[in-house]
């Protein structure tokens, strides 16, 4: 090997180290700004129903009917209550997780809530139901409890809204029976 193709070689080297310093640099800024974040991250989403709250309400309270209408549900098996409270297992895409009814106020707000081994936990899903001229307008809020700093530097980025913006979609189609209104301006 010449002299040419070793400092080639040296400057190829020098500039990968440069890369790699470049790379751990920005990690550890991203990691640092995430433990600036807060432990617990939230997501929301919003949707227009065509249908009375108490209607909503009354899909949203059938718990063994959901794996008909959710399509990240393949099953659901019911539990013993919690405190009191009813609880049931999801079995989904992503593996199981127990829920548990957390509070409910009948139409307009419902609270389910993750728990492990009979401990509350994340995560917390709050559905928010107003009636509207046209119907219902439902607010789905999802908390998350991230302890990794990246992920929340991630989380913070590019929420992650595909649950709730399916879980959303699947109720629209339920109550509309999988039908679209769709209105024409007139001619």
């Amino acid at each position: 090997m010449n002299w040419t193709q070793r400092r080639k070689q040296q400057a190829r080297r020098r500039a990968a180290r440069r890369a790699l310093l470049v790379l751990a640099a920005g990690l550890a800024v991203l990691s640092l700004a995430g433990l600036f974040l807060g432990v617990e991250q939230s997501v929301s989403g919003e949707a227009e129903l065509s249908r009375p709250p108490e209607t909503v309400w009354r899909v949203l309270m059938d718990f063994d009917g959901m794996p008909l209408w959710r399509s990240d549900l393949r099953g659901l098996e019911r539990l013993p209550d919690l405190a009191g409270r009813p609880a049931w297992r999801e079995i989904g895409n992503a593996g199981s997780r127990v829920i548990e009814l957390a509070a409910a106020e009948p139409p307009s707000r419902l609270v389910l809530r993750g728990t492990r081994d009979g401990v509350p936990a994340f995560p917390l899903r709050t559905f928010e139901l107003a009636a509207t001229l046209g119907g219902t307008r439902i607010t789905l809020t999802e908390r998350a409890r991230v302890l990794n700093p990246l992920q929340r530097v991630r989380y913070r980025l590019l929420p992650p809204r595909a649950r709730i913006t399916r879980l959303l979609r699947d109720l629209d189609v339920r109550l509309n029976g999988g039908r679209r209104e769709v209105a024409t301006a007139p001619r």
